[in-house]
Parts: structure tokens; C-alpha cells; sequence
């Protein structure tokens, strides 16, 4: 969509103004025009004009009404080249004094139909190219340095130069896989690490015990005589 801005000047200095601050911010010179009384012969023809810009049929008939042959109507097709061009377009109108058209509005969007073109750098085909290199062109500054930007094709089994080796067999002195079977140990030898340094096993394999004295002995209370749970009311 694209939002067509009008405004409507009492002369000619001040839509002018009003241009000077477009070309200073980049807007693109086919986004804004100006229209004054010798484009139009009649009313009927500059109300044709702005209807086919995109403005109102009701606003054009204010414009037309009011239009002078000292005043100037700017129009400005803010799309989405530059960035934020809509909102730029009214900080800049909004500080020059403009004829008002009373409750017309003065702001229309329209559809914007695809535009198809055999680049994305339309606008700007040299966006990347210095000034000085459009008076004097030198071509690429590969040319220049005698760089080639393309190399033939060449078919290789490895990143790598001279010979494709591998980059472990360069300076790594074992291989990388081995072949050998699945071992049940992390230690050489099978050894598990409780036999290495531990005195008892970890498991034992005797009948479990009621007492921790050895003998099955009765609990210390008894062995001396003390009630271990008082009766006393």
C-alpha cells in the first residue's frame, strides 16, 4: 500500500521548502511533485490530475477550489522506500504553513501493484561504486591486483593439499578406531578397583546377623541390668 500526503501551499517558496528537506533526508525525486495553476488550464483538469494520484474526489475538489496562481500543491506517494517515509513526509509539512481544506482528508492509501524488475538495485545499480569510479572506470580491482575472482574446478577427495591426507595421519601417533573387542574393565588387565588397594571384599556373602556383637549377644541394657523403657505412671 502506498499513503498519498497532500498539502496545499499559498506559494510557491514555500512547497519549494518543502522539497529542500526531501532531498536532504533521500527521499527518491519520483516520490513528490508539484502541482500549481499552469499544469492545470481548469478546475476539472486538476481535479482529474489528483484523482488519478490517488486523492479523494472531495479533497480534489477543495484543492481546486482554493487553488491560486501563486499556490502550490505538493503531493508525496509515501511508500516503503525509505523507511518510515510517511511519517518524515508529515514532520516536515507540519512545520510550513499550509491552506487548509476543512474536514477533506488529506492523507489516501492506495494499492501499489508489484513492480517486477531484473534487479533488486534498481533504483541505485551502483550502490557499491565510488563517484571518482563512474568519471574514470577501471573495471574490477581484481584486475588490479591480478587476483582471479573465479578458479576452475578441480575434482579432490580431501580439504586438505598436496596428496588429500588426513589430518590424523599427519602428527596424531595412533589411529583413531581400533578393533579390538569390548572390554568389561576400564583398567588393563580386567582388575576391578575395590581388589586393587581395598583389604575386605565389598560383598559379603555370609548369613545375616540379628545383634552386631559378635556371638549374637544380647543387647548392652541387659548385658548390665538397665531397663531401657521406665514404667512409671
Amino acid at each position: 500500500m502506498t499513503q498519498v500526503i497532500t498539502r496545499l501551499f499559498a506559494d510557491h517558496q514555500t512547497a519549494r521548502r518543502a522539497e529542500g528537506q526531501f532531498r536532504f533526508f533521500g527521499f527518491p525525486r519520483n516520490i513528490y511533485r508539484t502541482l500549481t495553476a499552469d499544469d492545470a488550464a481548469t478546475a476539472d483538469a486538476l481535479v482529474d490530475k489528483l484523482t488519478r494520484a490517488g486523492v479523494q474526489e472531495a479533497t480534489a475538489k477543495a484543492y481546486a477550489a482554493k487553488m491560486t496562481p501563486e499556490s502550490a500543491l505538493l503531493i508525496v506517494s509515501a511508500g516503503y522506500k525509505p523507511l518510515g517515509v510517511a511519517k518524515k513526509t508529515r514532520e516536515i509539512l507540519d512545520r510550513l504553513t499550509s491552506v487548509k481544506v476543512g474536514k477533506h482528508p488529506e492523507e489516501n492509501w492506495i494499492p501499489t501493484p508489484p513492480n517486477r524488475a531484473p534487479s533488486i538495485l534498481k533504483d541505485h545499480p551502483r550502490l557499491l561504486t565510488l563517484p571518482e569510479e563512474l568519471e574514470n572506470p577501471r573495471g574490477p580491482i581484481s584486475r588490479d591486483l591480478g587476483v582471479r575472482l573465479l578458479s576452475e574446478p578441480r575434482s579432490r577427495t580431501s580439504a586438505m593439499t598436496n596428496g588429500g591426507r588426513r589430518m590424523s595421519k599427519m602428527f596424531w601417533p595412533m589411529p583413531l578406531l581400533k578393533s579390538k573387542g569390548k572390554a568389561s574393565s576400564a583398567i588393563s588387565g580386567g582388575k576391578h578397583m575395590s581388589r586393587m588397594f581395598w583389604p575386605m571384599p565389598l560383598l559379603s556373602t555370609k548369613t545375616r546377623r540379628n545383634s552386631v556383637i559378635r556371638g549374637g549377644a544380647l543387647p548392652m541394657s541387659r548385658l548390665f541390668g538397665l531397663p531401657t523403657v521406665s514404667r512409671r505412671t
